[in-house]
């Protein structure tokens, strides 16, 4: 894993003093680089007071004893475990359960990425500058595409999962409203950029102004090498993963506009039972085996979801 881009002290942004900032870091099996991760954002403690919530979410290894044993300088680390694995759920699980009141502002970051010094100051930064706005967007420093993705994430006004914040204000307002992302969603990152520019109604229209980002900081990861077997499988099961999140949008975004954010699906079969019947299969050049694949895969978890129901209810009444 390179190094976040180091900041000259012409870089480093001024301190925000005490001003409370809950880091929220989703990590699954991540018992060799979480203290990585957990030293990176130590390195912007100086920016903000900083409580940081790891979701050790599903993990299979030793995640949870690796968070335990780490040692802090100047922020708070606190573990929170989770049965069962999905991003989802830990977004829900922070959000409703974990999140301090009091923070005036709500980063969220993954297990095997590195913030970037300045990275705190310059999301409070860009909330200030911007009163409007209830999301901030962090590009990034590190990939071959990192132009590419830096230009999407600011023309479009768009967070990603890797690194971005919301206000205080906007966290409680998905409390409050009792908004949750469906179980089994891929894409938390585009369904929560959404509800925010439509601040929680679908039916109100979209306001770009609600997201901005910021230049300052941002996040390193390590790059997949085409060379390596093991990076070539990473990368096709990410692939794998962003046909099925295209399609599961394909679905809920349009049932959220249509009938409101209280049509939110509360896991993701139930969306299939509302709207598989409605795909069909596309070309899209190169996507278009992957694409195939999510089908596939949506079709058999709806079956699975349907049979597990159908036995449920053999069970009751036997």
């Amino acid at each position: 894993m390179p190094d976040a881009k180091p900041a000259t002290p012409g870089d480093v942004p001024p301190s925000h003093g005490r001003v409370p900032v809950s880091v929220c870091v989703f990590a699954y099996n991540e018992e060799a680089g979480i203290a990585g991760c957990l030293d990176a954002i130590g390195a912007c403690a100086g920016e903000a007071a900083l409580t940081v919530h790891v979701m050790i979410n599903g993990c299979t290894d030793g995640t949870e004893a690796a968070v335990r044993a780490y040692r802090p300088r100047g922020f708070a680390v606190l573990p929170v475990v989770i049965a069962r694995g999905d991003k989802s759920n830990a977004w829900n699980t922070y959000v409703h359960e974990t999140a301090p009141e009091g923070a005036a502002m709500h980063v969220f970051t993954d297990g095997d990425l590195r913030m970037a010094p300045g990275s705190i100051a310059g999301l409070l930064d860009a909330f200030e500058r911007q009163p409007e706005a209830m999301g901030c967007a962090a590009l990034p420093l590190t990939g071959r595409s990192r132009a590419a993705f830096r230009d999407k994430l600011v023309g479009r006004r768009e967070m990603s999962g890797n690194l971005y914040a919301l206000r205080g204000v906007m966290l409680r307002a998905f409390r409050a409203r009792g908004v949750r992302l469906p179980f089994g969603m891929f894409g938390e990152d585009g369904l929560v950029t959404m509800l925010v520019k439509c601040d929680l109604d679908p039916l109100s229209g979209i306001r770009d102004e609600r997201v901005t980002h910021t230049e300052q900081g941002g996040f390193a990861f390590e790059p997949l090498d085409p060379g390596r077997l093991s990076d070539l499988r990473i990368y096709r099961n990410r692939r794998r993963r962003y046909a099925l999140r295209r399609r599961q949008a394909e679905m809920l975004y349009p049932l959220l506009y249509e009938r409101g954010v209280e049509a939110m699906p509360a896991h993701v079969l139930d969306l299939y039972r509302l709207r598989a019947e409605s795909l069909r299969p596309r070309w899209r050049g190169l996507d278009t085996w992957f694409d195939w694949q999510a089908l596939r895969r949506i079709r058999r978890d709806l079956a699975a979801g349907e049979a597990a129901r159908a036995a449920e209810r053999a069970h009751m009444y036997s």
